[in-house]
């Protein structure tokens, strides 16, 4: 390939490309960020750290109430999967909350 003339470029008419009576092209909306969006974001998470703690006293105690009443009896097994289970929330939690 052979280039002949390097004097500058002319100008483009844009509207020489456009066919007549076309409507203008949509305008894209742009990406945008709020800090009320991370403010709303903070609050949930406090508001589920607070309420989990409250979440979980309320169940252990009716766990607790259920034993002492002769109703809950659960096996080993039941017991081991669930320790782990609730592990790996607490865990994952952990991870999310940044903690």
């Amino acid at each position: 390939m052979v280039i002949r003339n390097t004097s500058s470029a002319g100008a483009i008419d844009a509207t020489a490309s456009k066919p007549q009576g076309s409507a203008p092209a949509p305008r894209l909306k742009s990406d945008s960020v709020s800090m009320v969006d991370a403010d709303r974001a903070a609050a949930v998470a406090r508001a589920v750290r607070t309420n989990l703690g409250v979440l979980r006293t309320l169940q252990t105690a009716k766990v607790e109430k259920a034993i002492h009443a002769g109703n809950y009896w659960p096996s080993a097994s039941q017991l081991a999967n669930r320790l782990v289970d609730d592990a790996e929330i607490d865990a994952q939690l952990q991870r999310t909350l940044g903690r």
